[in-house]
């Protein structure tokens, strides 16, 4: 019932944002993006998880687009996906973008209002291709939300320099403004060559650090925090290739009632390498990636998960081979090994088929 109410929303908005006469026609676009999997769970350290499988929606997009004038732009797009293993409900669909988009406001520029994309891991998840299969490692890891609510400010410097400024609320696209401050992220980058992109990005955000949701926003009570991460990519008609790194740091985090000692700075620091290349086969890719995720980097501290922050570096290994027997259609068998340094705790293995497909009504003129 709420997908239904949501699509007749996307048909109502066409009749909505036609403009003037004076403008002429628009172009609207109506368009869908879905990952789907089976998925087994051949090992794991919890043995109540071994053996779990199913069928699962991971991520169903419906997107509606429509060109009010020539240089402004809205996106409205929902999300859905499955509950989690064994819990009951319907597939739900949430706002996931709801922007305006103008450009030329600033020469070489464009303006975002509303619920829009995040700068934060944007480029190497363009790069690393595959988020029908897994999340690039910042996303993955909860550092940076894909979208929030706020305005944003992309564009190019030249040729070879682009760069992007977010200001944002900083509670990713489903929670609420929680207190006054606001998350300020900037990315730059540098595209010398075909192909090669050389990025760098910092993110802000003071916090406070009473009324702070920690279940929502993952900052322990932090006073602030800061993010620091570097991209290199690059990929021709053949391979790509693409290292990733990053270094959170949750300025005074922790709290006596929470069980630690003292408040004091949280590290977190991830690595990402992959890869991806064309096979002598026809239509068959091959992809694979590896990530360290270290979620306290500093010894004997107090964080949520983990025992005085020592030996808690989780890395995961993900390979696979990618069937596209379309352009819109892809089938990808692929294996997932997570590995955990603290002693006696094993691993887990995951083997999954994933099917990513979209459509595309392409241009409608209203």
């Amino acid at each position: 019932m709420r997908l239904r109410t949501c699509i007749l929303a996307c048909i109502l908005l066409v009749s909505i944002v036609r403009p003037d006469r004076g403008y002429g026609l628009t172009t609207s676009i109506i368009k869908g993006l879905v990952f789907a999997d089976y998925y087994y769970g051949i090992k794991n350290h919890d043995s109540s998880l071994k053996n779990q499988n199913a069928f699962q929606f991971r991520r169903v997009y419906f997107t509606f687009e429509n060109n009010i004038t020539e240089n402004v732009r809205i996106r409205f797009r929902i999300e859905s996906k499955h509950p989690k293993f064994e819990q009951s409900g319907p597939i739900n669909p949430f706002i996931k973008h709801a922007y305006l988009e103008w450009n030329g406001l600033i020469s070489g520029h464009k303006l975002y209002l509303g619920i829009a994309e995040t700068n934060a891991f944007k480029n190497a998840e363009d790069y690393w291709g595959y988020r029908s299969v897994e999340a690039t490692i910042m996303d993955l890891n909860k550092i940076s939300s894909s979208a929030d609510m706020g305005m944003a400010l992309k564009g190019d410097v030249g040729r070879t320099v682009h760069h992007w400024l977010t200001v944002y609320n900083g509670t990713g696209y489903q929670n609420a403004e929680q207190d006054k401050y606001k998350k300020i992220g900037y990315a730059v980058w540098f595209t010398p060559v075909d192909g090669l992109i050389l990025e760098g990005y910092i993110d802000y955000e003071k916090q406070d650090r009473d009324n702070a949701i920690s279940s929502a926003r993952d900052y322990f009570g932090a006073s602030s925090y800061r993010t620091l991460k570097g991209f290199f990519g690059y990929r021709t008609s053949g391979f790509t290739v693409g290292a990733e790194w990053f270094r959170r740091t949750n300025k005074q985090s922790g709290s006596a009632d929470a069980g630690g000692t003292s408040r004091t700075d949280v590290n977190k620091q991830g690595f990402s390498f992959f890869g991806s290349c064309v096979t002598p086969i026809p239509k068959i890719k091959v992809f694979a990636r590896y990530d360290l995720y270290d979620p306290n980097t500093k010894d004997n501290v107090w964080v949520s998960d983990s025992v005085n922050g020592v030996d808690d570096e989780t890395s995961f290994v993900f390979g696979g081979i990618d069937f596209t027997p379309n352009e819109n259609v892809h089938f990808m068998p692929n294996i997932i090994v997570q590995n955990y340094a603290l002693e006696g705790k094993g691993s887990d293995v995951t083997v999954r088929v994933t099917l990513w497909y979209e459509f595309n009504s392409g241009k409608i003129e209203i």
